[in-house]
């Protein structure tokens, strides 16, 4: 795209000199309107439309005025460039001792557009055999391209030098630049641009450039108003330039500096360095759109409110390398250090890009102050009608975890980097010894996680996506060890029942080319344990209260303590072929054994299982007391509920089941009396016979 852009530019400089040399040679405006069309056709291959008046001064200097032109290429409908009006006033006697100085050049509502459709075709390109084919004796226009050549020709002869033009004063006001690229989802445009140089120039002398104008994309709602002022000091014949004392204004971010540009006529090369004010980095997100321009980071108060970033940084590059040998931003006592390198793309090799990043230690605190106030109130009693704003649109949320994962980002490129982090803070939550190591390279990503120190315990991991192929191939692995579930609950309320120290290891497995095609086929495992532990088991109690209810015995549930400790509490989740259905859930808490399957629906925000709770009996310990009569019967109870819901709100006994089991209980009873009855009339050396010949009858 750059190259293209800068064709533009230099196919306008080009016009430019047909647009001067041609003035000193025709008097005749009309005869000079149509040199300039027929020159612009046979030298650039573009058609040159000059609708409005064409004014030409020659004393006391040559001024030239050209009102409502416009650029288009033959083969596309769309213009390429469009000016209500254009001024030149350039030094006549300099021009015919072969110097160019433009003593002013002025342009008001200068636009360009620049559109490449979906096949990557530009409305820029021309090919070759379209201005190779025309007659290039059309007349008046072959003698401006004469002129021009010659004139050339002979500057060059004489200065063994390029021939540069010369700008007193450029004024361009309200110009505007479209780009969209079809082929690449790129769409931005430029707005109320306005530039004014004076004494601009190739020729190695200083000038200044003041440049302003408003940037929009299409992911942004509204413009952003940039400013751009520095020193410049331009050598064309030497291929060096040098832009000093910058001032690039983003609000409310300021960076200064200077680049340095070099063997542009050889071996280009940059170097610079930047560094920027201390600004307010919320005030730059809400400028770049990434938020909406609110209070919410100042709603907790002054000593909520975000720290001022500074950051600076030094670069240089070349033809097969860009190097930033040192990055540096500060936030409050927050100091970030990074270097990072990115070797291009050759015919051979990808492009490689290698990082460090350093961070001391870092408080979010003041980025999150209002995270509650700011998350959709959820009715959790079941009495509003409306759906939940978070919930409102599943058919939003479908659609784009259809849309197809970026694994081209994956094979076109490798990646090896390091982020080591001291501290991590918020309200609520403390990472420590953070450090996290990437590798990408022939389609595919490693991510490491060594030991983080988080909530009392740590945790640890690694991730492998495989974008190889038409479809990613995703495994991963997670250790947590004795973490304090105590600390997770404000982020988890619905783990408020349970104390102690949660250690789990997972382990899955998935495959897809969108996010609904993984999440379709995850598989794999998390096992836990709970050590230390006091489990609230109020819902327990509450199922088999209502289970008891329906025996003719009942029984005394309530009598169970509100809170046991278990020695053995731990679990298992199996996934199958998605999240969905065919989950497989087990718990064991000393003698009492939950298990079942079911799924998740993540679009509903619901969960839905059929699970069997049990009592077992010895050798199991007897940790929660019931008429053995209950024990080691799977009584079906329903777990289905909104995650939202609360957590005496997940499970309820399956009623109609359970009158069954009860009703089969009786009659097992019944039959057990019966069968004792009669085995007191048998001799006792034929009781055990006579009483396996009963059962096989009875049953």
């Amino acid at each position: 795209m750059w190259k293209t852009i800068l064709k533009v530019v230099g196919i306008i400089a080009l016009f430019l000199v047909l647009l001067i040399v041609g003035a000193t040679f025709f008097l005749n405006n009309n005869q000079y309107k149509s040199a300039l069309q027929e020159s612009a056709l046979t030298t650039l291959g573009y058609e040159l439309i000059i609708a409005g008046d064409l004014d030409i001064n020659f004393f006391p200097s040559l001024a030239l005025t050209l009102n409502d032109v416009r650029l288009k290429n033959p083969a596309f409908p769309q213009e390429l460039a469009s000016t209500s009006a254009v001024s030149l006033r350039v030094d006549t006697r300099k021009l015919f001792r072969g110097q160019l100085l433009i003593q002013e050049l002025s342009a008001d509502d200068f636009h360009i557009n620049y559109y490449t459709d979906a096949n990557g075709n530009n409305i820029w390109d021309v090919e070759p055999t379209l201005v190779n084919d025309i007659d290039d004796e059309q007349g008046t226009a072959s003698i401006i391209e004469d002129v021009v050549d010659s004139a050339v020709a002979q500057q060059a002869n004489n200065n063994n030098e390029i021939v540069t033009p010369s700008f007193q004063r450029i004024r361009i006001f309200n110009a505007s630049i479209d780009i969209q690229d079809l082929s690449t989802g790129t769409r931005l445009s430029i707005r109320n641009l306005d530039l004014d140089s004076r004494d601009t120039n190739i020729e190695g002398r200083p000038f200044d450039l003041n440049l302003t104008f408003d940037y929009l994309n299409n992911g942004m709602t509204k413009p952003m108003a940039m400013g751009f002022r520095s020193n410049i000091v331009a050598d064309i014949n030497g291929g060096t330039v040098s832009i000093s004392d910058i001032n690039f204004n983003l609000t409310p971010m300021l960076l200064q500096g200077e680049v340095q540009l070099t063997g542009l006529d050889n071996e280009p090369r940059i170097d610079g360095a930047l560094q920027s004010n201390e600004f307010d980095l919320v005030g730059l997100l809400e400028t770049l759109g990434v938020i909406a321009a609110s209070e919410e980071f100042t709603t907790a108060g002054t000593a909520a409110k975000p720290p001022q970033v500074a950051i600076a940084l030094n670069f240089s590059g070349d033809q097969n390398q860009l190097t930033i040998p040192s990055f540096t931003a500060t936030m409050g006592v927050s100091e970030l250090q990074a270097d990072a390198s990115v070797h291009f793309a050759t015919a051979f090799t990808p492009t490689n890009i290698s990082y460090d990043i350093i961070l001391n230690s870092i408080d979010l605190t003041p980025f999150m102050a209002s995270t509650e106030t700011d998350l959709p109130q959820i009715d959790t009693e079941g009495t509003s009608e409306a759906a939940p704003p978070a919930f409102a649109s599943t058919a939003d949320t479908d659609r784009s975890l259809d849309t197809p994962l970026p694994l081209d980002v994956l094979t076109g490129v490798n990646v090896l980097g390091a982020i080591s982090i001291q501290a991590i803070t918020t309200d609520s939550l403390e990472f420590r010894d953070v450090n996290i190591f990437t590798n990408l390279e022939g389609g595919q990503l490693d991510i490491e996680t060594q030991a983080i120190s988080i909530f009392g315990g740590a945790v640890q991991g690694n991730l492998r996506l495989h974008g190889a192929g038409t479809a990613a191939e995703l495994s991963t692995e997670l250790v947590i060890s004795e973490i304090d579930i105590v600390e997770l609950v404000p982020m988890v309320a619905q783990l408020d029942s349970v104390t102690g120290k949660l250690n789990v290891e997972v382990n899955y497995s998935a495959s897809g080319s969108t996010v609904n095609e993984m999440l379709a086929s995850l598989s794999g495992s998390t096992s836990f344990t709970v050590t230390e532990n006091s489990v609230d088991i109020g819902l327990i109690k509450q199922v088999f209260t209502a289970i008891t209810a329906l025996s003719p015995g009942g029984d005394t549930v309530q009598q169970w303590p509100d809170v046991i400790q278990f020695s053995e509490l731990g679990g298992l989740v199996i996934f199958e072929d998605g999240i969905a259905a065919n989950q497989q859930l087990k718990l064991r808490m000393d003698n009492f054994d939950i298990s079942g399957t079911g799924g998740i629906n993540l679009a509903e925000k619901n969960f839905d299982f059929d699970m069997q709770f049990t009592v077992l009996g010895e050798p199991a310990p007897q940790t929660i007391q019931i008429n053995e009569r209950y024990h080691n019967v799977q009584w079906p109870v329903s777990c289905a509920a909104a995650m939202s819901d609360q957590v005496s709100q997940y499970c309820g006994p399956d009623f109609t089941r359970v009158r069954e089991i009860f009703t089969q209980m009786a009659t097992n009873e019944l039959r057990n009396r019966a069968v004792d009855s009669l085995i007191d009339q048998v001799p006792q050396q034929l009781q055990d016979s006579a009483r396996g010949l009963l059962r096989s009858i009875l049953n």
